[in-house]
């Protein structure tokens, strides 16, 4: 039996947009290294180090942007700019934060006010039971007195 001779086809693999933001990741982190090693090669400066990408929400990193590799520094800048929160959505988080302050300040002071009528309602009840125990003293009084005379006539008759 001969043989057919060996033909390599190219495999092609699929390459997941996750898997080309981590080779662009660490691509860039090796030249920044190579840029802070060998700072003759260097035609900018040297730069601090580039602060690690934070995890995104799900534990992933941010692959907004990963249609193709390479793109350099327009590409690390959009990757960088996905990673940080936007101003407006620490304005709009700052305000949320306000708003629901100033509601627990309002519906506190609405408690308060309440808490306020009923405490002069019930000082107005207590008043008026004072004043009705005097008078009802009043008239206690004035039935004993009453009471006495009357078994001081009878007594005499």
């Amino acid at each position: 039996m001969s043989r057919p001779p060996s033909q390599t086809t190219p495999q092609i693999c699929r390459v997941s947009d996750k898997d080309l933001t981590e080779i662009e990741l660490h691509s860039v982190d090796s030249i920044n290294d190579l840029h802070r090693t060998h700072p003759e090669h260097n035609h900018k400066g040297t730069r601090p180090p580039r602060p690690a990408y934070p995890p995104s929400v799900n534990g992933t990193l941010h692959a907004r942007h990963t249609s193709s590799v390479g793109g350099g520094a327009k590409r690390q800048s959009r990757l960088r700019d996905t990673s940080a929160p936007s101003s407006s959505r620490a304005y709009a988080t700052a305000c949320a934060v306000i708003t629901l302050l100033l509601l627990t300040l309002v519906l506190i002071f609405y408690f308060l006010v309440q808490q306020g009528g009923a405490l002069r309602r019930l000082t107005e009840a207590s008043r008026e039971k004072e004043a009705a125990a005097a008078q009802l003293s009043a008239l206690i009084q004035q039935l004993q007195t009453l009471t006495f005379n009357l078994t001081a006539t009878r007594g005499r008759t």
